[in-house]
């Protein structure tokens, strides 16, 4: 990555990007870079970034390698997906629909306008096996001092997620307390987001996500997607499902098994820059 390569700042509900566009086949940032540019004091500062490549599937307009503020890869990000649809929109004002090819597989996404976009994430999945859970560990087992709880769940969504149900929002303690032990505990083979959530009086879920490798953020559209799943799952709640975030609100449709869930919410391109020396 080399001095003056241009880059976009966007944000989806406080969830924010650096999107590098390396369509002609430039490398991507070496680790120690990438947590330098995701410095919010000396850095740009995001909770991911995107680095776009030229599509290898026909159908795909470009491929995305997703990296974590830490430098680790990430197989999903659902807002980041949304972000890219509004970046391509600008590139392409012509076009509404555009297809992404990620680590975890090809998401259709729609411009809707007014800075709507909608994603088709694929289908939910629920088996331990599918998170990375090892073999042989019991999830309630590593839940069992959980004040609180209401129920679990393990959900892949192309990345792996934890949900925990409360009676009520998660204090911040708890948040980063848990959300910091849970996400990096052993039992994950490659870590695990992890969601709290509880049911408002109006049905509306409220979900609070640590996100492995950035931590405690302001939105996660994968984790709202997760959360959303597990409970349409259980029979708790009935799509479409109204998740609330610190950063806003996202509108979850899955109709059930085999059936692939969308996303719909907001996301903005907040400023173009280029890199200094």
């Amino acid at each position: 990555m080399s001095s003056g390569q241009a880059f976009t700042k966007l944000e989806a509900l406080g969830n924010d990007f650096v999107l590098l566009d390396h369509r002609h086949g430039q490398a991507d940032p070496e680790v120690g870079q990438i947590r330098a540019l995701g410095e919010r004091r000396t850095g740009i500062g995001f909770d991911q970034l995107l680095v776009l490549h030229a599509a290898t599937a026909p159908s795909a307009d470009c491929r995305v390698h997703i990296y974590n503020r830490d430098g680790s890869p990430a197989r999903q990000c659902g807002n980041g997906m949304r972000a890219i649809a509004r970046w391509l929109e600008d590139e392409q004002p012509s076009r509404r629909r555009f297809l992404i090819d990620t680590p975890s597989g090809t998401v259709d996404v729609e411009s809707l306008g007014d800075n709507l976009v909608r994603a088709n994430m694929g289908n939910p999945e629920f088996s331990p096996a599918s998170v990375g859970l090892e073999s042989g560990i019991a999830l309630d087992t590593l839940l069992q001092d959980l004040p609180g709880l209401q129920s679990a769940g393990l959900v892949s969504m192309g990345n792996p997620h934890l949900v925990l149900m409360l009676p009520a929002r998660a204090s911040e303690r708890m948040i980063n307390q848990r959300g910091r032990f849970l996400s990096a505990h052993a039992a994950f083979s490659a870590g695990i987001n992890v969601s709290f959530a509880a049911v408002s009086a109006d049905g509306a879920v409220h979900l609070d996500v640590y996100e492995r490798g950035v931590g405690p953020t302001l939105a996660c559209g994968s984790a709202a997607c997760a959360t959303a799943a597990f409970l349409i799952h259980e029979g708790q709640t009935t799509s479409p499902v109204r998740v609330d975030q610190p950063g806003g609100r996202l509108v979850i449709d899955w109709p059930g098994p085999d059936s692939p869930l969308w996303m719909t919410g907001p996301a903005r391109r907040v400023f173009d820059g280029t890199l200094a020396t």
